[in-house]
């Protein structure tokens, strides 16, 4: 829209000669209430009357500069534009139609507006239009004011106040034109606007008051005098109502109310109350005679729930007025239109509500279900609040296991159960769960309230319900399971003790025997004796295998420290394993000038471990590859063979201690699935990282890294 903030006013030239036109003096100077519109040859407005103010909203200088169908509904552009070309093509020419303009709040009103050229009259060259409102005869039912009968109860529903106010003062104006009584129970706001339009009829209230014609009253203060509890007393509204009506009516043929109590109550979220005042109204009804007006604004039924109340309200009327978007239908091809699109849209909420309750049931059940398996979990889960990390749930397992009751739980943080051992514990949990939104402690010691020493497995997930953020714990007791492994330990460590005795006896005799017989004849006797050094061997390295991973477990392996050339062991491990295999050829690719820290035979044992695993692992290829690389922190020795592969979904766990793959064809080799174990704890003891790459049937390739000596800042003891 263009505007100018120009001051426009009409010079005395053109006022004078306005005024000297009998047809538009009548205009300009009695009905002051009327917009006046002056247009030139362009079809823009070149003056607009101060009374544009009240009625639309718009400050004259807002509409000066704009063109003259600005603010025309578009329904109604093509009647505007047709009335504008022919008063345009004859000078003097009158037409006159009714259309819809836009306020600057956005809604519409109806006017009928007149147009006639006087282009050619001097001083005043426009087009002068005249608009008056007429909204209140189109839309508000006011044709039927004064038919009403005494004691109709109609209501009427409203999506704006200027809409109810234009029909309220219909009804009253009727009604005071006529020497009815007219009583109006309304809040303030509305009081005030409507005696504004009544007085602007030309309505003398005061007078009228003092008559006893006009009685208003306040709704809120009116209201609160006969509720109780919530609802309204029916012997106090008879008493407090019936008598206003009473009086109002002495002498008087009939009387008119307005109450807006019933919509307060309604929008407060009381519609038993409101309900039950109408109740009252039509009682009252059947004891004075009175015609009666209520409203309600359409913005308070949006919601499916009030679907039945709304229809309610309808049977205590006897006839119900709907809202100005009906209202303002004109003809009657546009109300059927109107009520097929209501049905429409009935019928998708109707649809949409349905679909809305299955759903809502389907998440009931779902509720239940979560709920029986949450109480029946033999884990114990704990749900908590992430900004306050205090416990807001906890099922029954949870309170078997620490020993505290649900209700004792809930509100505590988890430090104060024994779950992390102090408060700077949980606060750092609480950062990896914002971090992360998942944490993990395989092995925690918990302290019950009956002071006893659990050990648990604990995972922790933050994750949203509901648009709001929530972190369950699930927790697990593994006390049974760490107890059946620390007897297991104690039973290796007892059992390899045990075996290593009479095993070093064993080899010790073997080499005396091996050593006595020489002489040709024994050759036979010499290879079997061979056999079982091989196999007492084997044994022996099983048994300090197991002897160095219960020494693990109790942190009583001894580690040596000292320099070492990493090329030099790698090469030294290398031509001994070449040594004892004939089936494989151990290929060195390369080296480097690789200096490290630490025990180097634990270091060869790693080496040892992981060549023996790739000749074995690989029985239809004849090459491994070893490869020593190196950066400016680290040794990285890598080990790969062409064999049989490891699938993806058992590559993380083969360093777990005892463990084997699964697989059929893995099973053929024969192994306790200790060798990575202990050579994960070797390498991470060293400051160092070992990992796999392999892919099924493709081969493997281990590595492992070694801090460099000259760089080594010994964050581990060893």
């Amino acid at each position: 829209m263009v505007t100018t903030s120009k001051k426009i006013q009409l010079s005395s030239h053109t006022v004078k000669a306005l005024k000297h036109n009998e047809q538009y003096s009548h205009s300009l100077i009695k009905n002051d209430s009327d917009i006046i519109v002056l247009v030139n040859e362009e079809s823009i407005v070149t003056f607009v009357s101060p009374s544009i103010t009240p009625i639309l909203g718009y400050a004259p200088e807002e509409i000066v500069g704009c063109h003259v169908l600005v603010l025309v509904h578009p329904d109604d552009l093509d009647t505007v534009q047709w009335m504008l070309g022919e008063i345009g093509q004859s000078p003097g020419k009158s037409l006159s139609a009714e259309y819809r303009l836009c306020c600057k709040d956005g809604s519409w009103r109806w006017f009928e507006g007149s147009g006639t050229n006087l282009l050619h009259v001097p001083g005043i060259e426009a087009i002068v239009g005249n608009f008056r409102d007429v909204t209140e005869r189109k839309v508000a039912p006011h044709s039927h004011w004064s038919e009403m009968s005494a004691s109709e109860h109609f209501v009427q529903f409203y999506e704006s106040e200027v809409f109810l106010l234009d029909s309220l003062s219909g009804f009253i104006d009727t009604g005071l034109s006529a020497g009815d009584a007219c009583i109006v129970i309304a809040t303030k706001a509305h009081r005030e606007r409507l005696e504004e339009r009544l007085k602007a009829k030309g309505l003398d209230l005061i007078a009228a008051h003092t008559r006893g014609e006009y009685i208003a009253l306040d709704a809120v203060e009116t209201l609160s005098k006969f509720m109780v509890d919530g609802l309204p007393e029916p012997q106090r509204f008879l008493e407090i109502i019936g008598s206003i009506i009473r009086q109002a009516g002495e002498g008087r043929l009939r009387v008119r109310a307005f109450g807006e109590m019933v919509a307060l109550l309604w929008e407060e979220g009381n519609q038993a109350g409101a309900i039950h005042l109408e109740e009252l109204w039509n009682d009252l009804a059947g004891i004075h005679s009175f015609s009666l007006f209520c409203a309600y604004p359409m913005h308070g039924f949006g919601k499916a729930a009030h679907g039945t109340p709304f229809t309610e309200i309808g049977t205590h009327h006897t006839r119900v007025i709907p809202a100005e978007s009906y209202n303002a239908l004109a003809t009657p091809d546009e109300r059927l239109r109107a009520i097929t699109l209501l049905q429409q849209k009935a019928e998708s909420l109707h649809a949409e509500i349905m679909e809305r309750k299955e759903a809502e049931k389907a998440l009931r059940i779902s509720e239940i279900r979560y709920r029986r398996l949450f109480e029946a979990a033999r884990d114990g889960v704990l749900i908590l609040d992430p900004r306050t990390r205090k416990i807001l749930d906890a099922n029954p397992f949870m309170e078997e296991l620490l020993g505290y009751t649900r209700e004792e739980l809930i509100g505590k943080e988890l430090f104060e159960i024994g779950l992390h051992k102090d408060e700077q514990a949980n606060q750092d949990a609480f950062r990896k769960l914002q971090e992360n939104h998942y944490i993990r402690y395989e092995d925690l010691p918990l302290k019950t309230k009956r002071g006893e020493k659990r050990d648990i497995e604990v995972v922790a997930n933050l994750y949203e319900e509901e648009d709001k953020p929530i972190i369950q714990y699930n927790i697990r007791d593994i006390s049974a399971r760490k107890k059946l492994e620390r007897q297991k330990d104690e039973f290796i460590s007892m059992a390899s003790h045990e075996l290593k005795t009479p095993v070093t006896s064993l080899k010790g005799f073997l080499n005396l025997l091996q050593r006595r017989l020489t002489s040709p004849e024994d050759e036979k006797e010499l290879h079997y004796l061979a056999r079982m050094n091989a196999q007492v061997h084997k044994l022996a390295k099983l048994i300090n295998d197991l002897l160095d991973i219960s020494k693990m477990q109790t942190g009583q392996l001894v580690y040596r420290e000292e320099h070492f050339d990493v090329d030099a062991l790698v090469q030294e491990i290398v031509e001994n394993i070449q040594g004892t295999t004939q089936t494989h050829h151990l290929l060195l690719e390369s080296q480097t000038q690789a200096e490290a820290f630490g025990d180097r035979d634990r270091i060869g044992q790693v080496l040892i471990n992981l060549l023996n695993n790739a000749i074995k692992y690989s029985p239809q290829a004849s090459t491994v590859l070893m490869r020593v690389a190196k950066d400016q922190n680290n040794a990285l020795v890598s080990v790969q063979d062409f064999g049989i592969g490891i699938a993806k979904e058992h590559q993380q766990k083969i360093f777990e201690r005892f463990y084997q793959v699964t697989d059929p064809e893995e099973r053929t080799y024969p192994g306790l699935g200790i060798g990575l174990y202990i050579s994960l704890e070797i390498v991470k003891r060293h400051g160092g990282q070992i990992w796999v790459e392999s892919k099924k049937g493709e081969g493997t390739t281990f590595h492992f890294t070694l801090p460099l000596f000259q760089e080594r800042k010994r964050q581990v003891s060893l």
